[in-house]
């Protein structure tokens, strides 16, 4: 048996969020606790969730950022989402969840 390395990574940057790689299953408690730490840690200014090196993005990872979304709402806190472009956006977009993070 082979063990792999993650798909993904995940740099936080005072309230900035970048994202790198395939964000799936496999990356989604991480993305959660991340968006958290970030949350709390920004107090009333707002985290800029940047995907500009992300590749790809599922349901799993998305649950995830709305998690985020939810908790920041919560705390005060506006999350942002920046530079999301091809399959990303496009998977975004058609799901809503830029609408949700736009609202």
């Amino acid at each position: 048996m082979y063990v792999t390395e993650p798909t993904y990574q995940i740099t936080r940057e005072a309230a900035v969020v970048r994202l790198a790689g395939d964000f799936d299953i496999n990356a989604r408690d991480e993305l959660r606790t991340t968006l958290l730490e970030a949350i709390h840690a920004a107090g009333p200014a707002e985290v800029v969730v940047d995907f500009d090196e992300a590749a790809f993005l599922d349901s799993e990872a998305m649950g995830a950022l709305i998690e985020g979304l939810n908790a920041g709402r919560e705390a005060g806190v506006p999350l942002r989402i920046v530079n999301a472009k091809g399959l990303v956006h496009r998977v975004l977009e058609v799901s809503g969840v830029l609408d949700l993070f736009n609202a």
